[in-house]
């Protein structure tokens, strides 16, 4: 079976951590976000995927190779022009093959059972189905409204209000699909939901299904979710991380205290430093008795001794960084106060 990673979005919302790499491949519990995504793969029988590129693709590339680590061959295609969730597999189409494909949404952290999306896809004979979830408490999603045997009867594009009948659900970005129905679309931008999905609906042209998915989803979209996020994971001893997750490259003076955070290959944490619910970048340094505290210290930040770095992101002050608004430059480093406040 053959699967698509739309990695190709600017990641415009996760500023300035979008500035120093591409979003699918922050680096999340210590390892490219897009790994966990390669890892679900393959245990669904993925054994080739392809991925759309536009920002910062260098960094995909570098953090993902051609993928026979994770035992998913990879394929890169780079948009010059972001195509978009319609546009970009519609580019691919042929790439895509005749069978049923798997399109995933690069930026989000998921841990639930694609093989039973798979069968229920084959079994029902739908033209497309849709991974999807409880619609969360104040979510601010477009819904997908769900009908009797799992039909989906309404989505973002559709004329008029959602109907009042059905379970309402959160299309988790996951979906598996005839890639001849692209085809629907003209070449260019386009979204599969509301250029697709929508008009398939309404027409009731095709069968656009929804299967109910289980287990840990993260939508990483901010630099407060992908902090939030990860320190839930840790709560929630996600693959066995409980407490701290900290790299076995990481040195930490024992005199350190880490706790409920993320610490990543070759930091540095002097002695008696605090880190709590803060997540390190690989090589990172915190000086001695500095508190790092509901922080991000992303590429090349360092805390002087005795510092005191409490809900801001803070690195080395690359020209990217230099750019971005809202951060204030200090010597090398630039720390941006108020963005793990915004949602």
């Amino acid at each position: 079976m053959r699967a698509m990673i739309l990695a190709a979005g600017l990641g415009t919302r996760m500023r300035p951590l979008s500035a120093l790499v591409g979003k699918p491949v922050l680096p999340v519990l210590n390892r490219p976000l897009l790994r966990f995504t390669l890892d679900a793969l393959r245990r669904a029988g993925v054994d080739e995927a392809i991925v759309n590129l536009h920002h910062l693709p260098a960094t995909v590339r570098a953090a993902l190779g051609d993928g026979r680590d994770a035992g998913v061959r990879l394929t890169y295609t780079h948009e010059r022009t972001i195509l978009g969730t319609g546009g970009g597999p519609r580019r691919v189409r042929a790439w895509l093959g005749r069978g049923p494909a798997l399109i995933v949404n690069g930026d989000m952290l998921f841990d639930f059972d694609l093989c039973a999306l798979v069968r229920d896809h084959r079994r029902s004979g739908a033209a497309a189905t849709l991974g999807v979830r409880r619609m969360p408490r104040g979510g601010h999603y477009a819904p997908v409204v769900v009908g009797r045997g799992g039909q989906v009867t309404w989505v973002r594009g559709v004329p008029g209000e959602p109907p009042a009948r059905g379970r309402r659900t959160l299309f988790t970005g996951i979906h598996v699909i005839d890639p001849a129905l692209f085809e629907r679309l003209p070449p260019g931008p386009s979204d599969s939901v509301a250029d697709l999905y929508a008009p398939l609906v309404a027409q009731r042209a095709a069968a656009v299904r929804a299967f109910g998915v289980e287990g840990a989803w993260y939508d990483l979209g901010t630099p407060r979710l992908y902090l939030h996020a990860q320190l839930e994971l840790l709560r929630a001893r996600f693959r066995g991380r409980g407490g701290s997750a900290i790299h076995p490259e990481a040195r930490v003076d024992a005199t350190a205290i880490v706790r409920g955070a993320v610490v990543g290959a070759g930091c540095v944490v002097g002695p008696g430093a605090r880190i709590e619910r803060s997540v390190l970048w690989p090589g990172t340094r915190v000086g001695a008795e500095a508190v790092v505290r509901g922080s991000i210290l992303a590429r090349g930040a360092s805390v002087a001794p005795r510092a005191i770095v409490v809900d801001v992101i803070q690195a080395r002050a690359v020209a990217a960084l230099r750019r971005e608004p809202g951060g204030e430059c200090d010597g090398n480093q630039v720390r941006f106060a108020g963005a793990l406040q915004s949602a």
